[in-house]
């Protein structure tokens, strides 16, 4: 069985069952103490902590989004938190039955945010967003529906405009997460469905259908160029193919089905890319540390949302050369040791020189007893890499030892520095 990140065993059903009757009926008094005298936020994040491999089971569900597991995990981890606060066990539902409904719907919330597979230019999303408020505003203040002539006189643009960017909005918002997974592709299905007319398609999108309508079957390639790029209706296109206006429909229903599908494809690989050359380190196959620190950012903005610790644990590896082919063997084998030694939900990058970083979610003072056992891990590299390593660890978690991620980094860094000059010789995690 895999350790947890404090290094303890997976935790056993009888016991994991006292902890979700004890937590509940706290949570019923208000957070009244017993069970060792643990304080609720404490017994919450042993529970959670014993959940880990049930939310990642969920989160690699959705791996095929192209966002990267360990947010998909975090994300799921706040399912998890929220399952907890309304979970009964007096009715008799297993917690895990019970929470990964709420698991799978925190991920899905997730991914409907982030889910444009064709993104909008910024000031697109400005205007836009401007116009959707003025709708709203308007919509209230006349009880109906108002005109592009109404909106445009309150945004002081164009009519032409506020149709222009309207259309934008539609072919922007083909393909959202729902779509990709089996959706129905509502921006451009209720035009075929309602309309039988064609869509008008922007420029840009038109290279990029391009590319992908060679995928199709040659005549769904047909009707489709027929449709988006000669404007024809699907009368119009029964009528030249000698086929039936329901065969034309079926056509191009499939094939916009299929097009999102290679849409949402293409959008993960350029993900995957972007991320494999601009966001980790080539020595340690962790992440940089700009990326990091955003993604710690993030990190802290869950946490806040979900009432939850965060922490960060800095190493610093001594015992190696500072440059050379040693040097780089010893921090490859380091990365790869504290990448597998880390939960899913966590995060590990490069720091300055010789350090190495973890971010730990869901974890507060516990972060010491991680951090030793990640010491013992990782010094353990030293007879791989035939070097005497040792390995200084600085610890810091939000809210209390900071709220920002430069605050926590900063902390762990001089906890570090504290723990190099005047070590305390604490015992090694068992």
């Amino acid at each position: 069985m895999a350790l947890l990140t404090d290094g303890t065993k997976p935790v056993a059903e009888a016991t994991l069952h006292r902890w979700l009757q004890e937590y509940a009926r706290r949570r019923g008094e208000g957070g009244g103490r017993s069970l060792g005298d643990l304080p609720l936020p404490v017994l919450r994040e042993k529970i959670a902590r014993a959940h880990g491999p049930l939310v990642e089971s969920v989160a690699r569900k959705f791996l095929g989004t192209g966002e990267p597991l360990e947010d998909l995990a975090q994300e799921g981890y706040l399912g998890l938190l929220s399952a907890l606060e309304y979970y009964d066990p007096g009715k008799g539902v297993r917690f895990s039955t019970y929470a990964t409904h709420f698991i799978g719907g925190a991920i899905r919330h997730f991914l409907r945010d982030r889910s444009r597979m064709i993104r909008e230019p910024a000031w697109l999303q400005e205007t836009a967003g401007r116009l959707e408020r003025a709708i709203e505003q308007l919509t209230a203040q006349l009880e109906r529906e108002p005109t592009s002539g109404e909106i445009a006189a309150v945004l002081a643009i164009p009519v032409e405009t506020v149709e222009e960017i309207q259309a934008s909005r539609g072919t922007f918002r083909v393909v959202s997460y729902d779509d990709s997974a089996g959706g129905d592709y509502d921006g451009i299905l209720e035009s075929i469905d309602d309309d039988d007319e064609p869509m008008a398609i922007h420029v840009e999108n038109r290279i990029v259908l391009r590319q992908l309508i060679q995928r199709l079957r040659p005549f769904e390639q047909q009707v489709v160029y027929e449709f988006y790029f000669r404007n024809l209706n699907q009368t119009e296109i029964a009528t030249k193919l000698s086929v039936s206006c329901n065969y034309v429909s079926v056509t191009l229903r499939k094939a916009v089905d299929r097009l999102g599908k290679l849409l949402g494809e293409a959008e993960a690989y350029d993900r995957r890319r972007q991320r494999e050359h601009s966001i980790v380190d080539p020595y340690t196959g962790l992440y940089t540390y700009e990326h990091l620190v955003a993604r710690l950012d993030e990190g802290i903005s869950r946490a806040v949302r979900a009432g939850m610790p965060i922490s960060v644990i800095q190493f610093q590896i001594q015992g190696i050369p500072s440059s050379g082919r040693a040097y780089d063997e010893a921090m490859e084998a380091c990365g790869n040791r504290l990448r597998t030694s880390i939960r899913r939900m966590d995060m590990a990058g490069r720091g300055e020189g010789s350090t190495l970083l973890a971010v730990l979610g869901g974890t507060g003072p516990q972060v010491e007893v991680a951090a030793r056992r990640l010491t013992s891990v990782l010094e353990d590299v030293g007879p791989q890499v035939h070097l005497p390593l040792r390995i200084v660890t600085g610890t810091a978690w939000h809210p209390e030892q900071g709220r920002t991620a430069q605050e926590l980094l900063t902390e762990a860094r001089r906890a570090l520095d504290e723990e190099r000059d005047h070590p305390r010789n604490l015992p090694k995690a068992a």
